[in-house]
């Protein structure tokens, strides 16, 4: 180009190693080889200018010209990213980079050491100039010979000692790698499986590569052409595999039902097959990871990645997930782009662009039907992006043939009307197609209609045929069917999901108003379990004669409490109901939530005293008091457990002194969990010691000793915490771990509870009282057992069930939604993943995402022509 300063070639400076400063000179030397090799290796028109050979590697253009002209030292990560971009084997100029950085000579600013003035002469000590001073780095090694002697021996001890620990854990972790990468393998070989059952379609590529640059170079030129669309350039490959492995950057673009996921679960599946191509005991290379970025809501990639692989593989922890990232091991493939909430979409190409750089590499797929969404994937700033192409009509035809008996009518209806083609170019429409209208008539497919009503015809006649299939038996009620499925798809897409995990539903799930119930029913359940123990106890023990009380008393006031911790907590309820929604996070109280509700109580409780005392009830025999205690012991637990996630399942258990807890209210935690475990205490300590002193009263130490001793069991016992499981293979899992948890727990402190008052007071006692003794133990471990067995999976199973029952009266799940799913996965109308339960397809998903009275007349109203045996998956 001519201009002001003359000829100006477009391309990076040839470098010069003599005219570069010496300590850059093996730089430039490198740099002159890649010139050399690379860059003019290629043709002149494919030669990019620094502008373009700065935005492929992802650096600046500053960057990028000082490294050819001999100014600058690149770093390794960059230079092979220069590399890479002009086709160059970045295996191959690494050792180059290394040998250059070895011949690197040292900066010339560094200060010569002075010269000596001219008649002085160089001091030497008295002891001779043949001393060495004491500071040079040989005197340690020739200093102290028996401690340097004793220090390596010790180390090569503790080095023998400790090589059979290294080796085993080295073992363990090669052992974990593999177990992962085969946990990716066979999740992608199922998600893949499952859209290539009937006829493999081979999948059409073609790489959309940057507009070539005019030969003018003008500014205004380049810019339009930086916001021009990319080229779509065809190629002849076939192979996911192939595209990604030249560039270790990928982006799969393509309209829905292109194959997009089937082509990246084939990726992940491959490079899982390669990583476990050495020996068993080998360490695979690196890690591919195959999630979707459905559930990315706008936090750091680090802690998603942590997050989804917790849930999605078994027996992978947060901190391996770092150390994996920090090692460059782990490599992601990732799906659903897309699908990310669009407030969160900036968000998640920045942490993708961050999580590039601490991956070995990386693969993204995205749908191209809107032009937003084509804007979000190259913002993404790949190696390259590919594009899946519909199937040809030679391809639809022979899917078809590979079943032609099975679709003769569709075989006709294609030669009947040509506009069909483009609806069947489509690997998702094809295998909807040939589940809807094998062995059967293909009338739907003639009605006229654009595109869009057409294809909403063959989903219709999908469901319709999924409905009447004979496995395992025809649908005798696809109405109520429907209204349970379409709620789900509306469910599901509101919440930006598609996966339905049966035992993770919560609150969420349910309007505020609807939440009242489930919020309610735990706790009122755990004060009647709580007072029922007591009131039992006490008409056993009256009846035995080892007490005697009014057990009518005792259950009356029973009852009244428990109808008065159902109105504290409606009360409660109602007062968050009043509160405005969204004002902060969900799980928070506001200021008042226990005093407010506790005022309007009042009346109520008012009330059930005077009805108290107007039946004549004695507040003082020892049986009410006895139920008065254990309702203070099971009401400050109650509150106690606002501190912790106690209605979340509970899937595994490990013992610590430092929970994880959470405050009801911001601010003055400790003050409050230290106000609450008084009043633990002091109800536990009660009710013991007035049980002991009520039938053991002598000696009389028994009763604080007792008391002592439960309360200590009670604190080791309340350090226990609660959390999640990784994997779930079955539905409905978690609620089965939490029942075996919770009746474990409370079998357990029944257990220690009973043997350790049981052999106090029997062998305290003077007479030996075993029968006062187990009655003792019989009550406070049971009450100890309730009580445990509800805080740890018992009120999240009964929430659990209460939402159940919720969904169900409202006629949006049935009461049996396990055995309903599982039915509706054999007619194909939902899948299976471990314990979760997803539509086929998305656009499945969003039709279905719509009324049951809007969808049943189409789909119902053609039954009665259809002919022919159910098709079969």
């Amino acid at each position: 180009m001519a201009g002001p300063g003359g000829f100006r070639p477009k391309g990076p400076q040839r470098p010069d190693p003599a005219a570069a400063a010496p300590e850059k000179r093996s730089w430039a030397a490198l740099m002159r080889l890649v010139y050399d090799e690379l860059y003019e290796g290629l043709a002149p028109a494919e030669r990019p200018t620094v502008t373009a050979l700065g935005r492929a590697a992802h650096l600046s253009t500053s960057y990028v010209s000082e490294s050819f002209s001999g100014k600058r030292r690149p770093e390794l990560t960059a230079f092979l990213s220069m590399v890479t971009v002009l086709r160059g084997d970045p295996r191959e100029w690494e050792p180059r980079w290394h040998r250059a950085a070895a011949q690197q000579e040292p900066a010339a600013d560094v200060e010569p050491p002075p010269l000596p003035l001219p008649g002085v002469e160089e001091e030497t000590p008295e002891t001779g100039g043949t001393e060495e001073p004491l500071s040079s780095p040989g005197t340690e090694l020739r200093r102290y010979p028996l401690r340097r002697f004793v220090r390596a021996t010790l180390a090569w001890v503790a080095a023998v000692f400790a090589w059979p620990v290294r080796a085993r854990r080295d073992k363990a972790a090669v052992r974990m790698r593999r177990r992962l990468v085969k946990q990716v393998m066979n999740r992608a070989a199922a998600d893949f499986g499952r859209a290539e059952t009937h006829h493999y379609l081979e999948p059409r590529f073609v790489i959309l590569a940057e507009p070539g640059e005019d030969d003018s170079g003008s500014r205004r030129r380049g810019r339009r052409q930086r916001r021009a669309e990319p080229v779509p350039v065809p190629t002849s490959v076939s192979s996911v595999r192939a595209l990604y492995g030249a560039m270790d950057e990928l982006v799969v673009l393509g309209r829905p039902g292109m194959g997009k996921t089937t082509q990246l679960a084939r990726l992940a599946h491959r490079l899982a097959e390669e990583a476990l191509a050495g020996e068993d005991e080998s360490e695979p290379p690196y890690i591919p990871v195959y999630l979707r970025l459905d559930g990315y809501r706008g936090e750091p990639i680090e802690e998603w990645l942590a997050a989804e692989m917790n849930n999605a593989f078994r027996g992978v922890s947060a901190v391996l997930v770092r150390s994996w990232l920090d090692e460059h091991l782990l490599l992601p493939v990732l799906d659903g782009l897309d699908e990310v909430p669009e407030a969160d979409r900036p968000t998640c190409v920045r942490e993708l662009l961050r999580l590039r750089e601490l991956c070995p590499g990386m693969a993204v797929g995205c749908r191209t039907d809107e032009g937003d969404l084509r804007r979000l994937a190259r913002s993404l700033c790949a190696l390259r992006y590919v594009e899946i192409q519909p199937p040809t009509r030679q391809d639809v035809q022979a899917f078809l043939n590979a079943d032609k008996a099975a679709l003769a009518d569709v075989h006709a209806a294609l030669e009947e009307d040509p506009d069909l083609w483009p609806l069947l170019q489509s690997p998702m429409m094809l295998n909807v197609i040939r589940i809807t209208y094998g062995n059967r008539s293909a009338d739907d497919l003639r009605l006229r209609g654009s595109l869009a009503d057409r294809r909403s015809r063959i989903f219709d006649s999908y469901i319709r045929e999924c409905l009447r299939r004979g496995r395992p038996l025809p649908d005798t009620a696809p109405e109520r069917t429907l209204a349970w499925l379409t709620w789900l798809a509306r469910t599901l897409t509101e919440r930006g999901e598609h996966v339905l995990y049966l035992d993770r539903l919560d609150l969420s799930w349910l309007s505020r108003r609807e939440r009242t119930l489930p919020r309610v029913v735990p706790t009122v359940a755990m004060a009647s379990f709580g007072l029922g123990v007591p009131v039992l106890w006490v008409a056993v023990a009256d009846r035995a004669g080892v007490l005697h009380t009014s057990v009518s008393s005792a259950a009356v006031v029973a009852l009244a409490m428990v109808c008065n911790t159902a109105a504290q907590a409606y009360r409660s309820e109602e007062h968050f109901l009043r509160t405005p929604e969204g004002g902060g996070r969900a799980d928070r109280r506001e200021r008042g939530a226990l005093l407010v509700p506790m005022r309007d109580n009042g009346p109520t409780m008012l009330v059930i005293l005077f009805l108290l005392l107007l039946t004549g009830v004695d507040l003082v025999t020892p049986g009410t008091i006895v139920v008065g205690l254990a309702y203070l012991w099971v009401m400050a637990t109650q509150i106690e457990g606002t501190l912790t996630d106690v209605f979340s399942p509970v899937e595994q258990m490990r013992w610590t002194w430092r929970r994880r807890e959470r405050a009801i209210s911001p601010g003055r935690f400790d003050v409050q969990r230290f106000a609450l475990s008084v009043c633990v205490w002091i109800a536990v300590e009660s009710l013991v010691g007035y049980v002991v002193h009520l039938l053991s009263p002598d000696p009389e130490w028994i009763a604080p000793v007792a008391a002592l001793m439960l309360g200590l069991v009670y604190i080791v016992g309340n350090q226990f915490e609660p959390s999640l499981q990784d994997r779930r293979p079955r539905p409905n899992e978690g609620i089965r771990r939490t029942v075996r948890f919770s009746l474990v727990h409370g079998f357990a402190g029944l257990v220690v509870a009973a043997v350790c008052l049981t052999t106090l007071i029997g062998l305290a006692s003077p007479d030996r009282d075993l029968r006062a003794a187990a009655f003792v133990a019989a009550l406070l471990g049971m009450l100890f057992a309730v009580v445990r067995a509800f805080r740890y999976g018992g009120l999240a199973v009964v929430r659990h069930w209460t939402i159940r029952a919720v969904l169900a009266h409202r006629g949006r799940t049935p009461f049996r939604y396990r055995r309903f799913l599982h039915t509706a996965e054999q007619r194909i109308l939902l899948f299976r993943t471990d314990s979760g339960y997803f539509f086929p397809h998305r656009l499945i998903q969003l039709h279905m995402d719509t009324t049951a009275e809007a969808l049943l007349p189409r789909v119902v109203s053609r039954a009665g022509a259809t002919s022919g045996p159910a098709p079969e998956a």
